[in-house]
Parts: structure tokens; C-alpha cells; sequence
């Protein structure tokens, strides 16, 4: 577990005391009331609710895919860099890590509609290997890169939609606000001297997407007695890009689907699937500042399709101070990758998450 981890842990394990106030004036919750932790806007509130979260996001990757093929550094370097010079890659990413932990609050003005925001701190840390001059298989040496800060904002709202005989849908529109950088810098180990120069980090260490976006979604969620007391849901939802960024580019519209099913294992305990798939586009446009000979400074290696399968455990406390709290637990891990050109691979990720309603 890391640092940041740890320290939402904690935050977690400090704030029991704020159930206290309800304590008699609401039904305890169930352990599968909501959907796994990393499924977001998943449920609406009643008139007068709140809630407020915390999720903490790991995300690792590491090696090299070419489509849906593993390649190793070799055939990196074989490949043309379409900022000229030097004329092919030489700088070739090993592994990067991304830490997300995200602070979110919901309220419901009446019955119809819920308000929500998040406000996102990341922290990301790439390590590549420079090779020497302009071809060959010298290795100069190796660096890390590193950029944290705040991530874009999130504002939006629920909006109540039907009921089905076994549940009810809701439909979401959030707009995405870029309050975080797109013009983050490292030192870069370059092919052509052992001294490191400060340049503009590529498009994946960049904390936003230095655009407005609009994130509509729908959403089901159904309580399946005759299955034996499952618990389903449904979302689609989508990431549409409404201008180019100051650095006249803008990253890929985004579509992606998703399904879960969840099932008690004890009033306070309840394990969940989650299978989910989604395509990105391609980076329309280019910084002029991002021209490094790596992959994830060429803007046709970016997006793709992809698709995760996630198992997760949520408990939520039943009486005293940790009463209605819960705490879950996800891991995703990655069924299918189909990347445009050259792109890292990813491996596993984990989401740890508190909620509270009021």
C-alpha cells in the first residue's frame, strides 16, 4: 500500500464520529445498496441527502503493446518519430505509476435530482530508458519523471428517469472543468548528451485534458430477487470534448460501457463483478512544446479500445459510531487491450473508497 493510501486510510478510520448525528433517524444500509466503488453517479439521493466520498485510485503499467501485441525496446526504436529528429524513437518508457485520490459530495435539493462535484489530486511517475545518438541499441542510461498537482473538476447532477419492475434508471450530465496543468515539465535524459535538459512532459504525465468536457451517462440499477437476491446494474457513459486546449490539441472523445453484479455475504458485507469496456479516440491536434522522441509524445499513439474484468468487497457498518460508513475495495485487471500504435501496457489497478450519507 502506498503513502497516499495509507493516509486516506487513516482519514477514513478518523471520521466514525460523524454518524452519530442519524444514527436513529435512518434505516441502516446494505452492504450492496451502492455499486462497487469505482462505478461513479451509480445512485440518486432523497430530498435533503448528502453524501460525501473518498477514493484513492492506483493504476500501474508497465512494458510496451503494439495493437494488442507485446513488444519489447527493440522494436520501439525500429519505430519513426513524427517530430523529425532524430528520425526513429529513442526513448522508450518502462513502467508509470498513477495515484488518483478523489474527494467527492452529493446533495439532493428534492426527490429528482442530485447535485454532485469532485475535485481530483494526482500524482503520476514514468520511468524510461534513453538510448545513445541517433540509432543503435546503446543505452545512455535511465530517469523518472514526475508530475503531481490538481486534476480537473468535476460538477454535475442526476437526474431521476423510470422504474422497471425490478429497479429504476437515472441519466447524469457533468461538465468537466480543466483546472488541472497541461504544461507540466520534467528533466529528460536525452539520446544526445548525458546532461539532463527541462522540457514539456508527454500528454500521459500532463495532470488535465485542458478542455471543457461534457460527461453524460445513464445509469440502472435493479434488485433481482429471483436470481437469488443479486444485485445488477448497467451504465454507459461518455467523455465529449467541447473545445481544442490552449496547447491546440484536445485528447480523444471517450465511450465506455458497463455492468456489475453484487451479492451479500452478511447484512454487513458484500462482494461484487464488475466488467467494463471502453474506446478512446485518438489526440486531435498537437503541442508544439511535446516533441520528445518517446511514444507518448506522438499523438497517433494515443486511445484505443479497451476492456477490464474488477472484483471488489464492500462492508458498511451496521451500529454505533461506524453505522451507514462503508468501505470498499476494488481491483480491476486488465481482459483486453487494443492500443493505436505504441502505447504502455497497463497492469492492475486498486481503489480503495469510503462513503457516507447523511
Amino acid at each position: 500500500m502506498t503513502k497516499r493510501s495509507l493516509i486516506v486510510m487513516t482519514a477514513i478510520l478518523a471520521t466514525p464520529s460523524l454518524s452519530l448525528a442519524d444514527e436513529n433517524h435512518t434505516p441502516t444500509a446494505t452492504a450492496e445498496s451502492h455499486a462497487p466503488i469505482m462505478v461513479m453517479g451509480d445512485h440518486m439521493h432523497k430530498a435533503g441527502e448528502y453524501m460525501v466520498s473518498l477514493r484513492q485510485m492506483n493504476m500501474r503499467m508497465e512494458g510496451n503493446i503494439h495493437g494488442r501485441d507485446n513488444v519489447d525496446d527493440m522494436a520501439v526504436l525500429a519505430v519513426a518519430n513524427q517530430h523529425a529528429m532524430p528520425a526513429n524513437l529513442r526513448v522508450v518508457p518502462q513502467k508509470m505509476e498513477m495515484e488518483m485520490t478523489m474527494l467527492g459530495a452529493m446533495y439532493a435539493p428534492n426527490d429528482n435530482i442530485t447535485l454532485l462535484a469532485m475535485l481530483m489530486q494526482i500524482d503520476n511517475e514514468m520511468t524510461l530508458t534513453t538510448y545513445q545518438g541517433m540509432m543503435g541499441d546503446t543505452v545512455r542510461g535511465q530517469f523518472t519523471s514526475k508530475s503531481a498537482g490538481l486534476g480537473d473538476t468535476v460538477i454535475g447532477a442526476l437526474l431521476r428517469g423510470g422504474e422497471t419492475k425490478n429497479g429504476a434508471w437515472h441519466y447524469g450530465l457533468a461538465l468537466s472543468l480543466p483546472t488541472g496543468s497541461i504544461d507540466e515539465t520534467g528533466q529528460i535524459l536525452t539520446p544526445a548528451s548525458d546532461m539532463k535538459m527541462t522540457k514539456r512532459l508527454p500528454y500521459p504525465m500532463q495532470l488535465g485534458s485542458g478542455t471543457y468536457d461534457v460527461k453524460p451517462s445513464i445509469t440502472y440499477n435493479g434488485d433481482w430477487q429471483k436470481w437469488g437476491g443479486w444485485r445488477v446494474g448497467a451504465q454507459a457513459n461518455a467523455v465529449m470534448r467541447l473545445n481544442d486546449s490552449d496547447a491546440d490539441y484536445r485528447l480523444g472523445d471517450k465511450l465506455e460501457v458497463q455492468g456489475w453484479a453484487m451479492k451479500n455475504l452478511s447484512p454487513w458485507a458484500s462482494a461484487s463483478l464488475r466488467l467494463d469496456a471502453s474506446h478512446q479516440g485518438k489526440i486531435n491536434g498537437q503541442d508544439s512544446q511535446i516533441a520528445l522522441p518517446v511514444q507518448a509524445a506522438q499523438t497517433n499513439f494515443s486511445g484505443g479500445t479497451f476492456a477490464n474484468m474488477s472484483l471488489g468487497i464492500n462492508l458498511i457498518g451496521q451500529s454505533g459510531a461506524l453505522r451507514d460508513h462503508r468501505l470498499a475495495l476494488e481491483l480491476t485487471m486488465p481482459v483486453y487491450q487494443d492500443v493505436n500504435g505504441i502505447q504502455m501496457k497497463r497492469d492492475e489497478t486498486l481503489t480503495l473508497g469510503w462513503q457516507k450519507a447523511f
